[in-house]
């Protein structure tokens, strides 16, 4: 039985938010379970500290209405799918048992987001397997493999499998993304010109795939494998 409907992964704190918030805000208003797992703390970014950003995080979180959310700590700048790395993310796998798993994009700017990407993606292969040994708290884990793994397209254009309208929690996405005041308020509680053009070019991002699908907004995913259907009138 599925315990969790989406566990969102992201390489960095606000990695979920930018790419994805409107589908977990969507998700969690019709009655349905997200759980957020960062990769790391995102401690390597130029601005903001640990505690800050992790606090920031939390935040974040309670405006997007999760009510879990875990930091696995594996290094900023350092992501890669190593055994070490696949062990503690398919831990997480098995303990919340989701029907899907968000992830980071493939190819995009940052390094660690492709990285996080395979490394999601082996683990979520690597769950379903019996002889593939986990415990948790002293206790043997039971395999588990997702129903669906989606990498949400963030700072690189990439063209999506399918699109999402978000356009009814586009504005409560971006007061999510905004409690990140470390990476998008500066002291003086003005935005630094960088931040201004990555908001600005999230909102355009999220526009051209709704335009796609004749809505305001909509978020875009990346699937390597068949999105299966009981009713063709679901994509419409």
């Amino acid at each position: 039985m599925y315990k969790t409907d989406i566990l969102a992964f992201g390489a960095h704190p606000d990695d979920v938010e930018c790419a994805a918030a409107g589908v977990i805000i969507g998700t969690i208003q019709r009655g349905g379970t997200v759980v957020i797992v960062d990769l790391t703390k995102g401690e390597m970014g130029s601005h903001g500290v640990g505690g800050q950003r992790e606090k920031e995080a939390i935040n974040s979180a309670n405006i997007l209405g999760v009510g879990m959310r875990e930091q696995l700590d594996l290094g900023d700048g350092n992501i890669f799918s190593n055994k070490a790395n696949r062990d503690k993310v398919v831990r997480v796998i098995r303990k919340y048992r989701p029907k899907i798993v968000l992830a980071n994009a493939f190819v995009d700017r940052h390094p660690d987001h492709g990285e996080a990407a395979k490394l999601v993606k082996d683990a979520c292969f690597l769950s379903g397997l019996r002889k593939f040994s986990t415990d948790s708290g002293g206790e043997w884990q039971e395999p588990w493999r997702p129903a669906g793994v989606y990498h949400y397209i963030q700072d690189y254009f990439v063209a999506p499998s399918f699109v999402v309208d978000i356009s009814m929690h586009f504005t409560r996405k971006m007061k999510a993304i905004k409690a990140y005041r470390s990476q998008f308020v500066t002291a003086s509680d003005r935005m630094p010109s960088g931040s201004i053009a990555l908001l600005k070019q999230i909102e355009a991002t999220n526009q051209i795939f709704g335009r796609a699908i004749n809505v305001e907004y909509a978020e875009g995913f990346v699937s390597e494998s068949y999105v299966g259907l009981s009713d063709l009138q679901a994509l419409l």
